[in-house]
């Protein structure tokens, strides 16, 4: 079935850069863009005219936020009080959890990727907070994103998070990293296998990545996995850095280098 869109404004392409064509159209046939300019000359069996719109190529965004806690705790959040959304010394102490079921998690990425196409976003890299997982974000949840993912036609770029170590809060204010390597451990390993079983899934809109967390729970021993890893299975590695001046002061004082240099 072929179908044309006519509006008054179409950004195509002219072998050398995007421009802005005026009442332009665009015609297609199931998967494929057949024509972008003026005066289709061949027949189609539906026309649509988004009339004063703008029709575009779909948008790409290599940080989408795939939950839906970013902007109603992060952003409305005071900076003062910034700190107090970390784990405290005592809750990772007492014993961390799930904060949302299975199926919370699976309606957060559905929420969040329909969101992302209602904006115009058409490929897009997720993350999501780690503030109320266990530790970090699971096998299962990827899985049901990717479900959600094929279902709205996104292209994604995914995989779950990992990392050896969660900041905290302790009692007297400061900030520290508590570790254990046995979750970054494993948290890779679930990482590596839901890159073996979906990489190219889904007539190819989802494409697996290795997404430690932020660089300052990483161990040097995870990272230089997670890049063997990345070449053998030939996929993208996201690492969270130069996001702040805890980060920097705590690598430095590891590496006597900075977040970008140590890497």
């Amino acid at each position: 079935m072929k179908t044309k869109i006519t509006a008054k404004y179409v950004i195509g392409f002219d072998r050398e850069d995007h421009v802005i064509i005026r009442d332009g159209e665009v015609v297609y046939e199931n998967d494929t863009i057949l024509f972008v300019g003026h005066d289709y000359a061949g027949e189609v069996d539906e026309v649509i005219d988004a009339g004063n719109a703008v029709i575009s190529p779909g948008f790409i965004d290599l940080n989408a936020l795939g939950d839906i806690d970013h902007d109603i705790v992060h952003l409305e959040v005071s900076a003062e009080k910034n700190k107090n959304l970390l784990w405290s010394e005592a809750y990772y102490r007492k014993g961390y959890r799930e904060v949302m079921t299975p199926e919370e998690e699976s309606f957060k990425s559905l929420y969040a990727y329909s969101q992302l196409i209602l904006n115009g976003v058409t490929t897009a890299m997720p993350i999501t907070s780690v503030f109320y997982k266990r530790w970090a974000e699971t096998y299962e949840e990827l899985a049901a994103a990717a479900e959600h993912a094929r279902r709205l036609g996104l292209r994604m770029y995914m995989g779950p998070s990992y990392q050896s170590g969660m900041r905290v809060v302790k009692a007297n204010g400061e900030i520290e990293v508590v570790w254990n390597e046995a979750e970054g451990r494993a948290g890779l390993e679930r990482a590596v296998q839901f890159v073996k079983d979906f990489d190219g899934a889904h007539n190819g809109l989802i494409r697996g990545m290795l997404a430690p967390e932020r660089i300052e729970t990483q161990t040097v021993e995870n990272l230089v996995v997670t890049k063997r890893y990345s070449d053998e299975l030939g996929c993208l590695v996201r690492l969270h850095a130069a996001q702040g001046s805890y980060e920097y002061m705590e690598i430095h004082r590891r590496h006597g280098k900075s977040p970008i240099k140590s890497q």
